[in-house]
């Protein structure tokens, strides 16, 4: 068993184990998805500390694939010259060697992102590569992930869940079901859209959302939207209102004078969302 603490997808951050069999359960589930088997190549350029890391460590040894590790750093494939079958990177990893040296990712056949979010960005940059790249769902009590939306070369809109693994919503939150890691019921604090029980709609986080007068207002979607207009750092987020309960603020970070006017904010945003 493994100790590690959770990030806090589902609650306070608190310490749980990981059972070892648990753990290649979940290595078993991600092999059978992208087909990695005996013969097939894995990267490890996660460190080992990180449940990413680890997790790639356990792939490898259950699909009997041959590992090349290499250190973690921002642009992990700069001496790697030979192909790869599977590799799992966090977002940063992936923007740095999209920009410096993007004819690498043409020796790897698939590249999972996780970790963090994925910026419009870096989808750009993503949809602009021919190469394989999944963006990961998961939180640490799944040990790994339980979902995969592909990103390129062709761009889907919602998350496919892993074999083994259904999903339902409870108040529009999501609820993840994984019997065979003794998962029958774990709510989340992720707003989805539940398509079946397989397939779902990331919408937010229901601890960000901004309750105004009734309107629930989710500051991801805003960011998303706005961030095609606004190249300097921002923020959505709500403050207490007597009136509506919250209200709804943007919050934009820069040294010089910028022009935000309400008629640009309109045609980007909803009546009910406009800051």
């Amino acid at each position: 068993e493994f100790s590690v603490h959770t990030s806090g997808s589902t609650g306070t951050p608190k310490e749980i184990v990981l059972k070892r069999e648990f753990m290649k359960v979940s290595a078993r589930a991600t092999n059978d998805f992208f087909q990695n088997k005996r013969g097939s190549t894995a990267l490890l350029c996660l460190s080992p500390s990180t449940i990413g890391g680890k997790m790639m460590i356990v792939r490898a040894l259950e699909a009997g694939m041959k590992l090349i590790v290499v250190e973690a750093s921002s642009n992990p494939l700069e001496r790697i010259n030979e192909k790869i079958d599977f590799a799992a990177m966090v977002p940063m990893q992936v923007q740095t060697t999209l920009i410096n040296s993007p004819e690498k990712f043409r020796l790897i056949n698939t590249t999972i992102i996780g970790g963090a979010v994925v910026s419009n960005e870096l989808q750009r940059l993503l949809l602009s590569s021919s190469a394989n790249f999944y963006q990961t769902f998961g939180m640490t009590e799944t040990i790994s992930h339980i979902a995969l939306k592909q990103l390129s070369p062709t761009q889907a809109s919602f998350y496919s869940c892993l074999p083994g693994v259904t999903v339902s919503a409870l108040s529009g939150s999501l609820v993840v079901h994984y019997p065979a890691l003794g998962i029958e019921k774990l709510e989340t604090n992720d707003l989805v859209e539940v398509i079946d029980t397989t397939h779902f709609k990331w919408l937010g986080r229901s601890d960000f959302a901004i309750n105004s007068g009734g309107i629930k207002i989710h500051p991801e979607q805003i960011e998303e939207r706005l961030s095609e207009s606004i190249n300097v750092p921002f923020f959505s987020f709500g403050v207490p209102d007597k009136l509506l309960g919250e209200r709804h603020i943007l919050a934009v970070e820069s040294t010089d004078a910028i022009q935000l006017s309400k008629a640009l904010l309109s045609t980007l945003l909803t009546t009910y969302e406009v800051p």
